[in-house]
């Protein structure tokens, strides 16, 4: 081993072993923080709080889109509402035909 000539050697070298140090010790918090972070129920929570944000912008645009345009906003409701009940109303008129023929006057 090359002992240091001077003091300024020694001193460098102190320096360098407590440089040293800390970069382990800041890599020792750094490793604990990320096997933390990485338990599988810390994920799920991650997970979980990123989707209710990613719904709650959602809804927040949705809402915004709504207030914007109240007229499209209302034919696209009814439309959607004719399309999903088009069979319960198809059999109503099926059974209405059925069940009561039109007065037709002559």
């Amino acid at each position: 081993m090359i002992m240091p000539k001077n003091n300024d050697d020694i001193f460098s070298l102190r320096d360098l072993a407590m440089e040293r140090d800390q970069a382990r010790d800041i890599l020792k918090k750094d490793t604990a923080a990320t096997k933390e972070r990485l338990k599988p129920s810390n994920l799920v929570a991650e997970a979980k709080n990123q989707a209710a944000g990613r719904v709650k912008k959602a809804g927040t645009s949705a809402l915004n889109g709504i207030k914007a345009n109240p007229g499209i906003t209302a034919t696209v409701a009814a439309t959607a509402t004719l399309i999903a009940m088009r069979k319960p109303i198809a059999k109503l008129i099926a059974k209405r035909k059925l069940s009561e023929p039109d007065n037709i006057e002559e």
